[in-house]
């Protein structure tokens, strides 16, 4: 056990690169390329290759959305011949520098103050780690996270991954140096992925910049966006993404937003959806589902105050055994992905409900696929389109959505499949005639989708891949 004093000293002496740890921003490109195994590892460029830089600091292994995303795109480019690198933030067991599935990832930096402190005590339950399990908040741990998000996040500017922006920029900048890059792409959120990207630019305008925008930065309504700087932070989205060659968001609503509220041209604005990449067989079979019998409904993803939260969810799983008492024996709930503190007292007291915590994508698609039905809880804006609606529509199994508000990102994207049910959400709870219509959906899903593979097609990795790289005009 680590007291608080150690703790502090193991942080303090990783920020300032003592003991033989140094922060990413010293790093210099004659010191990072004087690693022989690193330089015979780069071949000539191939005339018909792009070599691609991408700055995000989550990557593998995280698996949360942005992360999943564009390990997948990544390693997509890679086995196509490509040469693509990653600058991403430091992670304990893994190297500086290293590959990963043929893509060079360099790591600098933290990209979160709490970041640093697990990197320091290497706690096995950190946030965000597969296989941590969802278990009960100590008091400690609500302490802190309380103070992390209303003092800490609040004092942050742009957001609360700053810290990160002058290694990611060095590092960067050294990388681009000695392999100049065809293209680079910069991923929010954190927003300050864009500004290591509006680095580059200003200092290299012939490089070809790509500002990938998983959601809107100065307008979301939290966590992420910062209530003390929301004119500057404004003023501070707008300039940046007005250098870039080309904008991405993952839905039309989005699109709308920049062209109205930060006057993005449509020329340069570009909808690329979110990403489903295919699980193989054999990697389901690594995986198998025991269930008891029954009928399952899984909610796969976090939640996120304010924008999405559970009460609405609860109310209905208890309103649906307060009506069906007889359903206590064979209907049985699942969430899979990390419980944040503040939504523990909220799930964990449901009946005939497991929270499994986070796992591995492979392990989520094989419970997707056996569940009855699948929930999704809409976002309280109109612009954020839930990452998981590409991995639920390739499940191929009835989903159940609770809508927030009209227009609901995920209803448009969905369609006229016929495989949804859309539950209206009204002061916070679902009214008694739509929770009728959800048990009438729940006795009778409707049948899978004849033309799964053709539906899900646009939203592979490869055809994510390609599009990225037509928005780059290569």
């Amino acid at each position: 056990m680590c007291s608080g004093v150690t703790v502090c000293a193991s942080i303090v002496a990783i920020l300032e690169g003592k003991g033989g740890i140094q922060m990413g921003g010293v790093v210099r490109a004659n010191a990072l390329f004087k690693d022989a195994t690193f330089a015979r590892s780069l071949p000539k460029k191939h005339p018909a290759s792009v070599r691609i830089l991408v700055l995000t600091p989550w990557y593998y292994p995280f698996v949360h959305p942005r992360a999943y995303r564009w390990t997948h795109l990544t390693t997509y480019w890679a086995k196509q011949g490509h040469e693509v690198h990653v600058v991403c933030a430091r992670q304990r067991d893994f190297a500086r520098t290293h590959q990963h599935e043929g893509v060079w990832v360099h790591r600098a930096g933290f990209n979160s103050l709490k970041e640093a402190v697990f990197y320091a005590v290497r706690p096995a339950t950190a946030r965000g780690r597969i296989g941590a399990g969802a278990a009960p908040p100590g008091w400690l741990l609500r302490g802190l996270a309380a103070i992390y998000k209303n003092v800490w996040k609040n004092l942050c500017f742009p957001d609360d991954a700053w810290q990160w922006y002058w290694p990611a920029c060095r590092l960067a900048e050294a990388l681009h140096q000695q392999r100049p890059f065809d293209l680079v792409v910069s991923v929010s959120l954190p927003f300050t992925a864009h500004r290591v990207g509006y680095y580059l630019k200003q200092r290299y305008p012939a490089l070809r910049w790509i500002a990938d925008i998983g959601d809107p930065y100065s307008l979301r309504p939290g966590p992420l966006q910062n209530p003390l700087y929301t004119a500057t932070g404004r003023w501070l989205e707008r300039t940046t993404l007005a250098k870039a060659d080309a904008v991405v968001v993952t839905n039309p609503a989005a699109a709308d937003v920049y062209r109205q509220q930060f006057g993005v041209l449509p020329e340069r604005l570009y909808i690329i959806p979110p990403l489903w990449n295919d699980v193989p067989d054999a990697a389901l079979n690594d995986h198998p589902v025991t269930l008891r019998a029954g009928w399952h409904a899984g909610y796969f993803g976090a939640f996120y105050a304010p924008i999405r939260t559970p009460q609405a969810l609860a109310g209905l799983i208890e309103e649906t055994f307060t009506l069906r008492p007889d359903l206590r024996a064979r209907l049985f709930f699942h969430f899979f992905g990390e419980v944040f503190p503040e939504f523990w007292h909220v799930l964990h007291r449901l009946p005939n409900t497991t929270l499994h915590g986070l796992c591995l994508p492979a392990q989520a698609h094989a419970h997707m696929r056996r569940m009855r039905v699948l929930i999704s809880v809409g976002n309280t804006t109109t612009w954020q389109l839930p990452s998981k609606a590409a991995s639920y529509l390739a499940a191929g199994r009835p989903v159940v959505h609770l809508s927030y508000v009209e227009p609901d990102a995920l209803v448009r994207f969905w369609g006229d499949r016929p495989n949804l049910l859309v539950l209206r959400v009204q002061g916070g709870r679902v009214p008694a005639d739509e929770i009728e219509r959800w048990l009438s959906f729940l006795e009778n899903p409707p049948s899978a989708l004849d033309d799964l593979e053709q539906q899900v097609a646009p939203f592979r990795t490869e055809a994510l891949a390609a599009a990225y790289l037509s928005a780059a005009g290569q």
